[in-house]
């Protein structure tokens, strides 16, 4: 293999955006392809733990999500009604999350992210078009070619099809169409800003500096400060209702108010000071027989590889691992003890179990989050309240075999792992 492959990316949101930060790092040379008139990102926090900031950490990205970011004190999960708390626990107070699994847990504005990862990218010296829309892939031997609306096209060594969900590339990686299905569940996200959360109502939460998860029947709310405790970020899930699926589309905030009416008089509060709010629907596919074409260059990364439903928290993160471990696996190619092909491979082999996990995780935490109330919904919640592990509980912070998977997991050093591994077979 060239020492620098030259490589497009197709999608600037978070996993394109990884990947091009952690290739270019390697000294290859890549450009971003958009199909949107700008890179931007709606109005949304997400949170970034610590196998997440490991990763953003070793691209030097360490101080400005620290500036960036909201360091997170602690997660308290709560019944519906009342607010009751059913489990508390230490994020970042008494530095927790970096004593144990060696990095700290924060809270973001997504749009943050996304311009310190564009402003790194850019710092590297990547290339990103917008308005490029690519509707088409071909594999030419030894060069790989993308196809434009406009007809036109662009050649590179490498594809990273990091076009989420709806992927126009995974059927050219799978030789057939995978369309998504509805899960049941809309998401609806939005931001208020922090003047407007000082109601004698919410005092007593202590909601600056911690996330609150509000478990109820067939819907949850999550809430947490982003942008330096300037904006409070809610997110709700409730069950859907049919029509087109969105990522952008303006939600109905009379609806999500009356889906309060009978829940936490303090939740109801909050949902009177929201004025604006997307709605996105949840859909999901199944998992894929394959990330990388079977001939070509070609790899799927992020949603457009392993979509995954938002109860766990790992999306995102997921993606980046996908970014971290493709370019680590491609240095094994550039020291000339493998092929390219080879290399694309083994990034699957070494991502798609946990991947997997996680998804399989979104899945039992909806069901977890969702229960109605009854005989499962009490046990659940007497597990929470205790610090006991066990298959029940839904706290994963709580768990410490789960929470180590999760948090304290190194995928720089798993790929390292794996290529001993296989060097010696």
């Amino acid at each position: 293999m060239k020492e620098r492959l030259e490589v497009i990316i197709i999608g600037a949101g978070i996993g394109g955006l990884a990947a091009a930060v952690g290739l270019s790092t390697k000294g290859h040379k890549v450009i971003i392809y958009e199909r949107d008139p700008e890179v931007s990102e709606i109005g949304a926090g997400i949170q970034i733990t610590p196998n997440f900031t490991r990763i953003l950490r070793r691209w030097g990205l360490g101080k400005r999500l620290h500036e960036r970011g909201v360091n997170t004190l602690s997660s308290r999960h709560r019944r519906w009604e009342d607010g009751k708390i059913l489990s508390e626990y230490a994020l970042n107070a008494n530095d927790q999350m970096e004593k144990k699994y060696g990095d700290p847990y924060y809270h973001i504005h997504r749009a943050d992210l996304q311009a310190i990862l564009l402003e790194k990218a850019n710092e590297l010296g990547v290339t990103c078009r917008t308005s490029a829309h690519v509707v088409d892939y071909v594999h030419q031997g030894g060069k790989e070619r993308v196809v434009f609306t406009d007809g036109t096209s662009s050649t590179a060594d490498l594809i990273v099809a990091a076009d989420g969900n709806r992927s126009i590339l995974a059927k050219h990686v799978l030789g057939h169409d995978v369309p998504s299905s509805s899960v049941g569940d809309s998401a609806y996200r939005g931001l208020i800003p922090r003047e407007q959360m000082q109601d004698p109502l919410l005092k007593d939460l202590d909601l600056e500096y911690n996330q609150d998860v509000w478990l109820g029947p067939h819907s949850h709310t999550v809430t947490y400060y982003v942008r330096g405790g300037e904006m409070f970020n809610f997110i709700v899930a409730l069950p859907d209702e049919p029509g087109e699926e969105s990522w952008k589309a303006p939600g109905d905030i009379n609806k999500l108010r009356k889906h309060f009416e009978n829940w936490d008089p303090r939740i109801r509060a909050i949902a009177s000071k929201i004025d604006q709010s997307y709605i996105w629907k949840l859909r999901d596919r199944p998992a894929l027989e394959r990330w990388v074409h079977p001939h070509g260059s070609l790899v799927l990364l992020g949603d457009a590889a392993h979509p995954m439903l938002p109860y766990v928290a790992q999306g995102a993160s997921s993606a980046v691992e996908d970014a971290a471990v493709l370019a680590e696996c491609l240095d094994y190619a550039k020291a000339g003890t493998r092929d390219v092909q080879s290399v694309l491979q083994a990034y699957e082999k070494i991502r798609k179990p946990r991947a997997l996990h996680m998804k399989n995780a979104a899945r039992s935490n909806r069901a977890q989050f969702h229960m109605p109330d009854g005989p499962d919904q009490q046990a659940r919640d007497k597990t929470m309240k205790d610090e006991s592990i066990s298959d029940r509980s839904i706290n994963m912070f709580k768990d410490k075999e789960r929470a180590q998977f999760l948090y304290g997991h190194d995928v720089v050093n798993e790929v390292h792992e794996y290529f001993q591994a296989t060097a010696k077979l």
